[in-house]
Parts: structure tokens; sequence; C-alpha cells
């Protein structure tokens, strides 16, 4: 049986993975000279990728409280809390990247 202090320890694992390089990458050496520095909290951020933050960490928050997945409710929660959150972040990825590809050209 999985307790909250466990999943909420695994998440927070997930986002060290992903956010504390980029709070200590060398922008000096990785980016060239006319390009801007991207900060972690950047003022310029849109408000539809601000939205998409938020909705990111309430949704499976909301449902984490509903299906309670400490009590042997960990695949449903998974399917309607974390899955969401995977797949529209990944369709933003792959419209960015179509994006980018036709503008480069």
């Amino acid at each position: 049986m999985t307790g909250i202090q466990e999943i909420l320890t695994i998440g927070f694992i997930i986002v060290c993975i992903f956010f504390i390089p980029r709070l200590f990458r060398d922008t000096q050496s990785n980016y060239p000279k006319n390009r801007h520095k991207m900060t972690f909290f950047s003022s310029k951020m849109s408000g539809k990728m601000r939205l998409g933050i938020v909705v990111s960490i309430m949704l499976p928050l909301f449902m984490m409280f509903i299906l309670k997945p400490w009590e042997d409710n960990l695949t449903p929660f998974l399917c309607a809390g974390v899955l969401p959150v995977a797949v529209g972040w990944s369709a933003v990825w792959v419209r960015d990247g179509f994006k980018n590809h036709k503008s480069g050209d």
C-alpha cells in the first residue's frame, strides 16, 4: 500500500530531475550570444503556458483528493490525474516541434 508521502516524494524527485539542471545551466556556453537568457519564472510566459502549468498541477492534486491513490486506487488516479497531463504536454511539445520545423524552412 502506497502512502501519500511516497507519492509526493516521487513527484518531487521528478520535478527536480527536470528543473534543477535548467537552474544551474551555464548560459554563456550553451547559448549563442544573440539569444536571451530564459529563466525559470520568465515574465514573458504566455497566458496559455501559465494556464497549462496551473492545470498540470491542480488536476493531479484534485484527482488525488477524490480518488485517494494511497487506498488502492492508484490505477484510476494515474489514468484520470497523471495521464491527461502527460498527454497534454506531449501534444504541446509535438505541436511546437512542427511549428519550429515549418518556420526553420
